[in-house]
């Protein structure tokens, strides 16, 4: 584990000895050849610490552009969600391309608290409490979110998010492998009792409630 800390540590820009090297070759490349791998990103403002030893244990590690691909609003911003939902298809439609987008939507949502706190969720959720999440790039590591929180909920999936004046902010998903039925099972507990809906912005859908059958209801633009 120190070795995987110590090359975290590195992905950092931290070393204990600093090697001078030739400058990378700079090449070209052409704008229009550019392609984006997925349709949409969130454009939250996130800062990061370095982390230590003790906070990198434990800590869920996913790219940047995976943040809050997949999340859950208060009920009370269905009709915004939708909005946005909508414009994010017309806007995949007109710049999907066989390799991938030729644009990319960015999507700049307004985070106000939930009513929640980390503690409170991860008491009702039956979840481990970890450290905040790792971001990371294709190539480095960005840091440990600041203000930032993880909650497990079983092998591979966690909640995660920020949280300001003890509440939460943002309130994402990252399901690494995992069992879809733990998601299932924490969109149904915090649907029915704190009216929360679910986004898969990726997939472009919204799951809305749950009927008396148990059938999750589901939204499309």
């Amino acid at each position: 584990m120190k070795k995987i800390f110590t090359a975290i540590l590195g992905a950092l820009g931290v070393t204990s000895a600093h090697v001078e090297a030739e400058p990378p070759k700079v090449e070209s490349v052409p704008a229009e050849s550019i392609q984006f791998s997925m349709p949409t990103v969130a454009m939250d403002s996130i800062k990061f610490d370095m982390p230590t030893e003790n906070l990198f244990n434990g800590a869920p590690q996913f790219h940047e552009d995976d943040w809050a691909q997949l999340e859950f609003f208060p009920s009370t911003r269905l009709s915004e969600v939708q909005k946005i939902l909508k414009e994010l298809k017309s806007f995949e439609a007109n710049n999907r391309t066989q390799y991938g987008w030729k644009q990319i939507y960015r999507r700049e949502i307004s985070r106000t608290s939930i009513g929640l706190s980390s503690a409170d969720l991860g008491h009702e959720l039956n979840a481990k409490i970890r450290p905040a999440p790792i971001l990371t790039t294709s190539s480095r590591t960005l840091g440990q979110v600041q203000h930032g929180y993880s909650l497990e909920l079983g092998k591979n999936a966690y909640l995660y998010g920020l949280q300001g004046n003890g509440k939460i902010t943002v309130l994402g998903v990252s399901l690494q492998g995992a069992d879809d039925m733990l998601l299932s099972n924490a969109f149904l507990k915090l649907n029915q009792r704190y009216g929360l809906i679910l986004v898969d912005w990726r997939q472009q859908f919204v799951l809305t409630s749950v009927s008396g059958t148990g059938q999750f209801e589901l939204w499309r633009p």
